[in-house]
């Protein structure tokens, strides 16, 4: 146990919380405390990669769960947060399995770092190591419960530091905007593992969220009286629909950052030994042996017990082998193909749609299917529906529904990835493909990683709409092919239609797909008439990984997609026209999981292949269509296998310039010829 030096506080004239009270937060903080303890022990052992201690948060951590409503609020945690699963109930041994990454681990099955916790019963998401990234999908969540009316709120929490990040402060704004029910916790050690916060910032935290218009508190978070009479009305308002809150609980850091770190190495001796007048335990008890809670003796024989306890569930833990599961691919994707089969289409008439109408038509027969489609991004909304008038009238047809976003890529996809995790289908739009960087650290560390870190228990399915490509003057900032950087990831599904039937098959499944879909649409095919098509009748769905013979031959393949697929269906023409080579042509449609299959029995027939595609030609897609021919179709091969694409720059804003960085009909013409008459 902690020193027992420490200064009794000043006597107390008024029991502000509740003897029972007092003693059930004593035996909670005391469960975290030789948790702490026993995993010291792991550590020195190299049993467990990596503990950030939880000593002298332990009142926040226990106490504030205390206030609010386990199993029936929301917790996202951060990476300091044994405290918060010990006080909602998490089961010890579980909680050790997850720190050892033992068979077993109920938090990820052994695929998480330890410290991030996962409990659907709980209703504690499942977390990642970024820091400050668990506020937006928070915020997300706050958003589901706000919809869903059930008076549940979301605590977010993290230290100090994290407020350092954009993110947070996007968060601050989304939750305010929309008053939704979230309790914001900082838990203010002071430090950012070696960094003092006068390093970070000039501001207190909470009046960072007074300045957004919301209500924040300063608490001393190593005693709890504060808490049990602020936060019951800040969490009734919370719940009666107020808007968020934040509280700003001042703790200290008792023991170095993580097991990584020595925290001797940046702070003096004299600033260790003061804080531990702050101890939260220590305060705790002294309280209990002042008000005679309880006995000298008592408190020994609660410590000797809870100390058995912990120490039993550490060793069934540590009893348990290494994860014996080795398919560490089973949780990337849903188990469930979003579409087995591609219909016969069926054409609702013969008039042509364009892609933009298709796509709207196709969202507007989701959203009266699915009343859980939501939609946001900026200018969305009518009257304008986007830039590019794609969902115009969808906010008129469904009122509240499809909605304009702030000016905040990471906002719009991480607030989408944490209400799709609250049982709503986002379908939200970036204005521009060069746009979307700002969100990528949600896109790639967050959305993509729910259902695989966390062994399968939650996911985020959600659609990601981008305008990309060139050809119509965009310049270097609004012409970007993304495809090869998401290809990437992990996790994401990644649909690129040339076609408006296509367009309306792939968006309809992508609305219904149980992952993450990122539907990139080539602004210079939305309105272009041969990328018009009748319109397909309503039950129409596209597979993804099903590649479309767009032209048929058997002297050359061309694989391609988007704008690619009409220069190449083009070329095809013109070699047919001239009667000089058979050339088929392949539209991929989806990137991942692209159709192999269709495109390795092509190259079987033809014997010779030319991959193009817009994006540039270095590390693009077509890298990996190349490699993978290479290793399926060596022998089939009469001829190297070909690639056209963008030059590795970036897309000049002059339309002579533009068109000399672009693959055109004449550069892949070229390449075709040099394949076949190698």
């Amino acid at each position: 146990m902690p020193k027992r030096s420490v200064k009794t506080p000043p006597p107390v004239e008024e029991r502000i919380v509740p003897d029972a009270v007092i003693r059930e937060l004593y035996d909670k903080m005391l469960h975290i405390y030789y948790v702490e303890e026993r995993m010291k022990v792991f550590v020195k052992q190299g049993k467990c990669t990596f503990n950030a201690p939880t000593r002298g948060h332990e009142k926040v951590q226990a106490g504030i769960p205390m206030l609010l409503k386990p199993g029936h609020d929301w917790f996202y945690t951060y990476y300091r947060e044994k405290g918060v699963a010990v006080s909602l109930g998490m089961d010890l041994k579980d909680l050790f399995l997850g720190m050892l990454s033992r068979d077993g681990d109920p938090n990820s099955g052994g695929v998480n770092m330890p410290e991030q916790w996962s409990s659907r019963e709980l209703k504690l998401v499942s977390q990642t190591a970024c820091t400050g990234s668990q506020y937006l999908p928070a915020v997300g969540m706050a958003k589901a419960c706000k919809e869903n009316g059930k008076g549940q709120l979301v605590y977010v929490s993290s230290g100090e530091g994290a407020t350092s990040e954009g993110e947070f402060f996007e968060a601050l704004n989304w939750a305010q905007r929309e008053t939704l029910p979230v309790l914001f916790v900082v838990q203010n050690n002071g430090y950012a593992i070696s960094v003092p916060q006068a390093s970070q910032t000039s501001s207190k935290v909470h009046r960072i969220a007074e300045g957004f218009g919301m209500r924040a508190h300063p608490l001393d978070g190593t005693w709890f009286e504060p808490m049990y009479q602020i936060l019951p009305e800040v969490i009734r308002n919370i719940r009666d629909g107020k808007g968020p809150a934040l509280i700003e609980c001042s703790v200290v850091r008792l023991e170095s950052h993580s097991s990584s770190d020595d925290q001797k190495k940046y702070r003096s001796e004299d600033e260790l030994e003061e804080i531990l007048e702050r101890d939260p335990v220590l305060l705790t008890e002294k309280y209990i042996v002042r008000h005679q809670l309880m006995t000298e003796s008592e408190i020994e024989s609660l410590r000797r017990g809870i100390k058995e306890k912990v120490d039993q569930a550490a060793e069934d833990a540590d009893s348990h082998p290494f994860p014996r599961h080795y398919d560490v691919l089973e949780h990337v994707f849903s188990a469930n193909s979003p579409v087995a089969e591609e219909p016969d289409p069926g054409f609702a008439s013969d008039h042509k749609v364009s892609m933009v109408q298709a796509i709207n038509r196709g969202l507007r027969e989701e959203m009266e299917r699915n009343p859980k489609i939501m939609m946001w991004g900026e200018d969305i909304g009518d009257p304008k529906g986007g830039v590019f008038g794609v969902t115009r009238g969808l906010g008129e047809a469904f009122p509240g529904r499809v909605v304009n976003a702030a000016l905040a890529e990471a906002s719009i996809v991480g607030i989408a990835g944490g209400m799709a995790t609250g049982g709503y289908k986002p379908i939200v739009e970036i204005q521009f493909a060069d746009y979307i960087w700002p969100g990528f650290m949600q896109l790639r560390n967050e959305i993509a990683s729910i259902r695989w870190r966390s062994d399968g228990v939650w996911d985020s399915a959600m659609v990601v709409r981008v305008a990309v490509g060139g050809y119509i003057k965009g310049g270097p900032w609004h012409s970007a092919n993304i495809e090869s950087f998401f290809a990437h990831i992990p996790g994401w599904y990644i649909v690129y239609p040339a076609t408006a039937a296509d367009a309306k098959g792939l968006i309809k499944t992508a609305a219904r797909a149980e992952d993450p879909v990122l539907f990139l649409e080539h602004k210079g095919l939305y309105r272009r008439m041969d990328a018009r098509t009748p319109e397909p009748v309503g039950d129409y769905l596209v597979p993804f990984g099903k590649a479309r013979v767009i032209n048929e031959g058997s002297d050359l393949t061309i694989v391609s997609w988007g704008t690619a697929a009409h220069l190449s269906k083009r070329v095809a023409e013109q070699f047919a026209e001239e009667g000089s080579a058979s050339v088929e042509v392949i539209d991929l449609r989806t990137l991942i999981p692209w159709d192999q299959e269709c495109v390795f029995e092509s190259i079987r027939k033809s014997s010779r292949v030319l991959i193009a595609h817009e994006d540039t030609l270095t590390m693009g897609f077509g890298a990996e269509v190349a490699a993978m021919v290479a290793d399926e179709c060596f022998d089939s091969l009469d001829a190297p296998v070909g690639r056209v694409g963008a030059k590795d720059c970036f897309i000049p804003s002059a339309a002579n310039l533009e068109l000399e960085v672009l693959p055109s009909v004449e550069t892949i013409r070229a390449a075709a010829e040099r394949i076949l008459a190698y």
